[in-house]
């Protein structure tokens, strides 16, 4: 429920703010007062598209703010609370929004600032208003379906709700499908790939520090014949041979049999002895180790080849898959864990076929549960708005929908007949002379048939209206005397379910009015300026005096407004 408005700068507002009240809230008063006006700064807390020559002149800034209470609103608040704009608890809504003279605008919900697009999917949750350039649902053929299926009632909302739940599961296996199928020659050339390069790394068989020790074998292998003759000369010269003259270890043999000679006559030498003599030994154990050295030299070409050959393996995997072995290893983990991967998937694909299968068929039959209860609907829905009309002066007129299935359509294409809410499409149909045809609602050329009409489907979709204020700006099109009246107790009747706000020239719908403004325009310092005030009992019997046509406030004419008044009060 809107309980407060405020407004300041727009247009020839200058700041206006008044409280709102539950039941029909019925604005009146002189053309061009600025009652659309009113309207307008409404839209604009919704969403609508902002001017900034409706700024007013001599300001800078327009600002908007509005207050909705959504305690009885459960739902609203839910989403709401989702989306992050209020707290537990809170059953206040605050709309705000600023429109600058260079055009920018800046919007909230309860302080926070918002996109203008979440300000008008919030304001769809809350307000319809119904008037020249604004937000008509009922006049959008995409609706029409959603209401039929309100009105068709709890069960079929469920049936609804499961069909929506086997849907979406459907959607999701056709989508895997096409992925995989899709993908199926793209999947076949990656595990030929993989399996090559898994097989080629098994064949491969790498070891840590492998690559390392090969690379110091072949640097060997490549100076055998070097090495070869250098360890030779080292052996020859540790320990001789028979064509040497001399050998290191002959030398060393005489230096200790001297030192021995010296201890004899000088103990203190016995040290150094003793040291020189350990370097015999130690040049016999490295001649040693330099014959067996040369010992493992292999002079065979072959075997370098089979080294070199093996290294080039080796660095072309390395080189391939990261560099490293250890990331060879990963790269081939991830490789097998990828086929089987794939291997999973084509035995999916084995069975969605079956599934998808099984969806459709569950899908089928809850859709001809859906389009049996939406036939039955169709008919009272139908019967109840052409009562309506009869009752809006519109007895001549017939309302019609129009059913269309695409299970028949699909015969003849390739279309897919089922769509998020079924096989079905529906659109209201009208004409206002009997034997005529009907056409779409959009589609009615006049003004005072149209609001007839909406609030005909209004009265009859009442309860499956989850929008919890209406807004009609121009209900009286082209209508008046008892026809104005039947409206005024029609829009009444939508207070049982709804907030309701009016504005009309006509004192029959004003009579209805649980709540009665006057929009006013009176002269300031500067130019006019835009008032509204709460009637109260006198002051409404005035106002309906002017809207009878007689401001002069005779007796007769006020006798006859009081009249309408007490009528319309005892219709309530």
């Amino acid at each position: 429920m809107l309980t407060y408005l405020n407004v300041s700068d727009f247009a020839l507002i200058e700041n206006l703010e008044v409280d709102f009240h539950p039941g029909l809230n019925v604005l009146t008063g002189e053309t061009g007062a600025g009652k659309t006006v009113l309207i307008g700064a409404i839209g604009l807390l919704l969403g609508d598209r902002a001017d900034s020559m409706q700024v007013r002149h001599g300001a800078d800034v327009a600002r908007f703010s509005a207050i909705f209470d959504v305690s009885q609103l459960p739902k609203v608040r839910q989403q709401l609370g989702e989306a992050g704009y209020t707290n537990n608890g809170e059953v206040e809504l605050i709309l705000g929004r600023t429109v600058s003279k260079d055009g920018k605008s800046k919007c909230t919900i309860n302080g926070r600032l918002c996109p203008v697009s979440t300000l008008s999917e919030v304001g769809d949750l809350l307000v319809e208003v119904h008037g020249q350039n604004a937000h008509q649902a009922l006049l959008k053929a995409g609706t029409h379906l959603q209401y039929l299926d309100r009105f068709a009632g709890t069960e079929h909302i469920r049936n609804l709700s499961a069909y929506r739940e086997r849907y979406s599961r459907w959607r999701s296996l056709i989508a895997e499908r096409r992925e995989i199928k899709g993908d199926g020659r793209d999947l076949e050339r990656e595990i030929e790939l993989l399996t090559a390069e898994v097989e080629g790394i098994a064949k491969a068989d790498p070891h840590p520090g492998e690559i390392e020790a090969l690379e110091a074998d072949a640097k060997r292998m490549r100076n055998t014949r070097e090495l070869w003759e250098l360890s030779s000369r080292v052996e020859k010269a540790l320990i001789g041979d028979e064509s040497s003259s001399f050998s290191t270890g002959e030398f060393l043999t005489q230096a200790v049999k001297d030192l021995r000679g010296m201890v004899v006559h000088d103990d203190s030498i016995e040290v150094v002895a003793t040291r020189l003599e350990s370097l015999i030994y130690e040049t016999e154990d490295i001649a040693a180790e330099v014959l067996n050295y040369r010992k493992t030299l292999d002079t065979d070409p072959s075997s370098l080849e089979e080294v070199e050959s093996r290294l080039s393996l080796l660095r072309d995997l390395f080189r391939r898959h990261g560099g490293a072995f250890d990331s060879v290893v990963e790269y081939r983990d991830k490789a097998a864990g990828r086929l089987e991967e794939i291997e999973k998937i084509r035995q999916r694909a084995g069975a969605i076929d079956s599934e998808i299968e099984a969806e459709r068929s569950t899908l089928e039959e809850l859709d001809r549960k859906l389009t049996a209860g939406r036939s039955n609907a169709c008919l009272r829905l139908k019967k109840e708005v052409t009562r309506e009309l009869e009752q809006l002066e519109l007895a001549g007129a017939d309302f019609d929908i129009n059913v269309v299935s695409r299970l028949e359509e699909s015969s003849h294409a390739d279309a897919e007949p089922y769509g998020p809410s079924g096989s079905t499409e529906v659109e209201f149909l009208f004409s206002s002379v009997k034997d005529e045809p009907t056409r779409p609602l959009k589609r009615i050329a006049s003004g005072g048939e149209m609001s007839r009409v909406m609030l005909a489907l209004k009265i009859v979709l009442a309860e499956a209206d989850m929008l919890p204020v209406l807004v009609f700006d121009e209900v009286d099109a082209g209508i008046g005397g008892e026809t104005a009246g039947a409206v005024g107790e029609k829009l009444h009747q939508l207070t049982r379910h709804h907030q309701v706000f009016c504005v009309t020239h006509i004192p029959q719908i004003a009579s209805y009015a649980d709540w009665q403004y006057r929009v006013s325009k009176g002269e300031a310092g500067d130019g006019a300026r835009t008032r509204i005030e709460l009637l109260d009992d006198e002051n409404r019997v005035e106002e309906m005096c002017r809207m009878l046509g007689d401001a002069s406030g005779r007796k007769v004419t006020r006798e006859h407004a009081r009249d309408m008044l007490r009528r319309a009060q005892k219709k309530k």
